[in-house]
């Protein structure tokens, strides 16, 4: 748990690092992107991964049946949690835009938060992609020194 707030609050930081800059320069180019697009793109990196999931999944079950003695209870935990983290950042979407959009919540850099906001769900979005893929290569040299 300690692990997961470190890497939000680095994805945060990051993130207002680059709002601050887009702000800086005038450009609103990726926020108006990610308004409108940001769910569309994490259903789909959503896909990737389930896709990309399974396929370790069959791996790791050729694996067992060759030994029997070898444990991935903790990588199919984290594999569950990846598939739950993505979707949990796509209910966050759907908050953040919403309230983003409302005519009712206003306050003082409004904007400026939820784009905060938006950009670190990118980033984690894009970690948790990193992850996945990296867990493949994982597997691969795993096979190979079998």
């Amino acid at each position: 748990m300690i692990k997961l707030l470190k890497n939000i609050s680095f994805y945060l930081i990051i993130s207002f690092a680059f709002c601050y800059l887009s702000y800086t320069i005038n450009s609103k180019a990726l926020f108006q992107y990610l308004s409108g697009n940001l769910i569309s793109l994490l259903f789909t990196l959503l896909a990737i991964n389930t896709a990309t999931t399974g396929l370790i999944a069959s791996k790791i079950q050729d694996i067992v049946i060759l030994y029997q003695n070898m444990n991935f209870k903790e990588t199919i935990r984290q594999m569950k949690l990846s598939l739950l983290e993505q979707i949990t950042l796509i209910v966050f979407s759907v908050l953040i835009i919403t309230a983003n959009d409302s005519q009712i919540i206003e306050f003082e850099n409004k904007e400026f938060l939820f784009d905060i906001l938006l950009t670190t769900v990118l980033i984690y979005a894009m970690a948790i992609l990193w992850d996945t893929g990296k867990a493949v290569f994982i597997i691969i040299e795993e096979i190979q020194k079998l």
